[in-house]
């Protein structure tokens, strides 16, 4: 068996689908958080994808720490995306702004 054959069998995945309340808030998760790719150093490779109102992002990683590691810090960084567009969206309802953070303690 060549080499990356045998890689891409031991290989862990993940699959998130994320659901926005529209193609636009998605549209704008998706430019944010696909302008970071993995570090090299993680050993995780990760696919995202626009697909209408939802993003769908693949996570590829030969340890499930390094999996669960770029998992935790995807949804650290799509937390913040999802709360700046709560904050900042003008086409939110007016009481857009009073939402729970899970920052807040």
């Amino acid at each position: 068996m060549p080499l990356d054959a045998e890689k891409a069998a031991k290989d862990t995945e993940a699959t998130l689908i994320i659901p926005f309340a529209s193609e636009r808030h998605a549209e704008i998760a998706y430019r944010v958080l696909n302008v970071d790719q993995e570090p090299r150093r993680n050993f995780v490779q990760k696919d995202i994808r626009l697909i209408g109102d939802c993003i769908e992002v693949i996570f590829k990683a030969g340890q499930v720490k390094n999996l669960r590691t770029a998992i935790n810090s995807f949804f650290e960084a799509l937390l913040l995306c999802t709360d700046t567009i709560k904050e900042f969206d003008t086409e939110l309802d007016a009481d857009a702004g009073t939402h729970a953070s899970s920052n807040t303690p």
